[in-house]
């Protein structure tokens, strides 16, 4: 509940809550459970910019010690966390490489939806 700052709204009903806050709660869970792989599906997507920052944080201080599967669409955050990147297009594997080559893939399929 720390990492979340979430504390003086422990006695609300989680249904009340802001999707910003249920983000908050449920990184803070997923980061506590001390799992070997992490699945975090767009989920910065949502919060202010100093709870970012402490999720960013905190993905540095684990780089190299978990494995991290960051769904994003955020080709600046996925350079800064990400070693190897996967792009998908309609379903289908485009490219799974160094993260620098497989975002240049990405802006290709990008530039073909753009016409």
């Amino acid at each position: 509940m720390a990492f979340s700052e979430l504390e003086r709204f422990i006695d609300q009903k989680l249904k009340n809550y802001s999707s910003g806050m249920q983000v908050r709660l449920a990184f803070s869970v997923a980061i506590h459970a001390n799992r070997d792989i992490l699945l975090m599906d767009e989920v910065l997507a949502v919060g202010d910019s100093n709870f970012q920052k402490k999720c960013y944080d905190y993905f540095n201080f684990i780089k190299g010690k978990k494995t991290i599967l960051f769904v994003s669409h955020d080709t600046e955050n996925m350079k800064k966390f990400c070693e190897r990147t996967l792009v998908l297009d309609e379903g289908k594997i485009v490219a799974f490489e160094e993260t620098n080559s497989a975002l240049a893939k990405y802006e290709e399929v990008l530039k073909r939806y753009q016409r």
